[in-house]
């Protein structure tokens, strides 16, 4: 933890500090090493909050471009009177959780239904080397109508696609078969209408994230970070967006649906 109370004030850990837990009211203790990041700990040992991770050295950076008012926040269940600390928590209400590890399909329901109006950030560098983006080939505006005609074909990961064939010529084909064309042909009509999205080939993925109902943007660790999106309800592509972008949506609007609506997108 960043954060523990101290007569009721919060206060980042120093050494030898004691202090008490948020949610729990706990002791806990400053761990202010020189080879560990300085944090607050339980004193027993356990931490009372099961969805709360070892914090990273990413996670602090991720924490620290957000106020000092926003970083964990206790979110109480109305309902239950449940509490967990959010990562981020604006003072417009959208959660921020900021996930280094893999979640099971379980975890990450209940952590979507739990906080509802929340945007996940994951370090993508951990499956970096697993992760194929194709840079180099478009998709168009998936609300485009000139491209209704055009029906994306998923790779063999069922994720992504890199090839297309066309509605119209699989009605006048009396046999039933179509020509199967290479998504890079559509690269110059794709240009006028593209805002950010492309296929991806993800070996062994972390199939929760696909399951996700929340905005998930992948952090591979550049000034970009990668929305994963279902494209017409076909297949998973990745849609980038500037990182500062995202932060100040998140810092200034108020539901999840809006996060980074006007994209500042990259393009080669």
């Amino acid at each position: 933890m960043q954060y523990s109370t101290i007569n009721g004030t919060r206060a980042l850990p120093f050494p030898k500090g004691k202090g008490n837990c948020e949610i729990c009211s706990a002791e806990t203790v400053s761990k202010c090493g020189e080879k560990v990041m300085w944090h607050w700990a339980h004193k027993s040992k356990l931490d009372c909050d099961p969805w709360w991770e070892n914090e990273t050295e990413w996670h602090r950076k991720w924490k620290e471009r957000f106020p000092e008012n926003f970083r964990e926040i206790v979110h109480i269940c109305d309902v239950s009177g449940e509490k967990h600390r959010a990562d981020i928590k604006s003072d417009k209400g959208i959660i921020l959780e900021i996930q280094n590890s893999p979640i099971s399909l379980e975890e990450l329901r209940s952590r979507e239904r739990f906080y509802k109006n929340l945007v996940w950030i994951v370090n993508a560098d951990k499956f970096k080397s697993r992760f194929n983006l194709y840079l180099k080939t478009y998709l168009p505006n998936p609300n485009s109508k000139e491209f209704d005609d055009i029906v994306f074909v998923p790779t063999n990961n069922a994720h992504s696609c890199t090839t297309f064939w066309r509605r119209s010529e699989s009605q006048k084909s009396l046999s039933g078969s179509v020509q199967i064309y290479s998504a890079r042909s559509l690269q110059i009509l794709t240009n006028r209408h593209y805002i950010g999205h492309h296929p991806f080939f993800w070996q062994r993925p972390h199939i929760a994230w696909f399951e996700a109902q929340c905005p998930v943007f992948l952090d591979f660790g550049s000034d970009i970070l990668w929305q994963l999106e279902k494209y017409r309800g076909q297949f998973h592509c990745v849609r980038a967006i500037a990182k500062e972008k995202v932060i100040h949506d998140i810092i200034s609007k108020a539901k999840t649906q809006n996060i980074a609506d006007d994209h500042s997108i990259m393009k080669d």
